[in-house]
């Protein structure tokens, strides 16, 4: 088997093929698989990219490269190359990537981020 080498982008083809995702902030963009129960999104984020404080439905994510301040119900705690964190459902939380990030998430909902539409 042949290692792919990804020269001009982060994410292989393969994802950056899949549905384009509506992302709530400047800064990030996605690429997304949904079943009926729940979505897997490949996201990217600037650095200096700020998501506020919201909640929804549970969300379980693994930082793949990056660095970022997740803040979940009051308590910050800093995220690197190879950490997963989990966000229980109705929780408050908010993210600050302080570097240019690559983040692999999944939700319970399969709505979470919409599907972009092409206009």
């Amino acid at each position: 088997m042949e290692k792919v080498q990804v020269e001009r982008q982060f994410w292989p083809e393969e994802i950056l093929r899949l549905p384009r995702v509506e992302t709530p902030v400047a800064g990030a963009e996605g690429h997304t698989l949904v079943d009926g129960e729940r979505q897997v999104t490949f996201l990217h984020f600037d650095e200096g990219t700020v998501v506020p404080d919201h909640s929804h439905a549970a969300q379980w994510g693994y930082l793949v490269r990056g660095e970022m301040v997740l803040e979940i119900d009051g308590r910050s705690e800093l995220y690197q190359d190879g950490d997963v964190y989990y966000i229980p459902a109705g929780t408050r939380h908010r993210t600050v990537f302080t570097r240019e990030s690559w983040v692999i998430d999944m939700g319970e909902d399969p709505t979470r981020y919409p599907v972009h539409r092409e206009r």
